[in-house]
């Protein structure tokens, strides 16, 4: 049985990394950063859970429009 602890760790690993990236980007927050924290330590899953998405930064277009 110990022979699959390390396949079952490398299982467990990619889901946290595929979850961490569709909820950063699901966001708007840093995929490559999320995916890491998510694979390094998998509580972090339920911080960016929580996180509300970030407002989307004002084009230029909008930006001139405005002035």
């Amino acid at each position: 049985m110990t022979a699959f602890y390390p396949l079952l760790t490398l299982i467990s690993i990619i889901v946290f990394v595929w979850l961490a990236r569709r909820l950063a980007r699901a966001r708007n927050r840093n995929v490559i950063g999320c995916s890491v924290a998510g694979a390094i330590l998998p509580p972090v899953l339920l911080v960016l859970y929580a996180l509300k998405p970030v407002a989307p930064e004002p084009s230029e277009d909008q930006a001139d429009g405005e002035a």
